[in-house]
């Protein structure tokens, strides 16, 4: 039944079966839901009930950039360098940049050890958000 209707067992179960028509599909209401056991991260343009690691995960606030978590960007042929000053050790790092426009979603995954930089396609009017492991979700438009 829960394939049928699209949904998990834990849903069908709880008996709050609700669909949500107002934000699906719209990137300007993208929302992030980060695990803070494992780093795995997933998005999602409408209300979504997220769970890992066996626990639920919730939205999370993205943030204005401070002076710990800024970013440079420049030109190179026809992609945006973004270069973020920001160490990449095992206890803190930046785990995935992602970039959304109006029709899209460009996300890289950065690691531990890694530069601290990312090269999306030339776009113009989006958002980019960018996940530290320590202090959160971030936003630069």
């Amino acid at each position: 039944l829960a394939d049928v209707l699209g949904v998990s067992e834990r849903i069908l179960l709880s008996g709050r079966l609700v669909r949500h028509t107002k934000e699906v599909g719209n990137m300007q209401k993208i929302k992030f839901y980060i695990c803070p056991h494992c780093g795995s991260f997933m998005q999602g343009t409408g209300e979504n009930r997220v769970v890992c690691c066996s626990q639920p995960v919730g939205a999370a606030t993205a943030k204005k950039a401070d002076e710990n978590h800024s970013l440079s960007v420049s030109e190179t042929e026809n992609d945006f360098y973004i270069e973020f000053s920001h160490e990449m050790t095992k206890e803190h790092f930046i785990g995935f940049v992602s970039y959304v426009s109006f029709d899209r979603v460009l996300t890289v995954r950065l690691y531990p050890k890694q530069d601290a930089s990312v090269r999306f396609p030339k776009t113009y009017g989006g958002k980019l958000y960018y996940y530290c492991n320590r202090h959160g979700l971030f936003v630069h438009s």
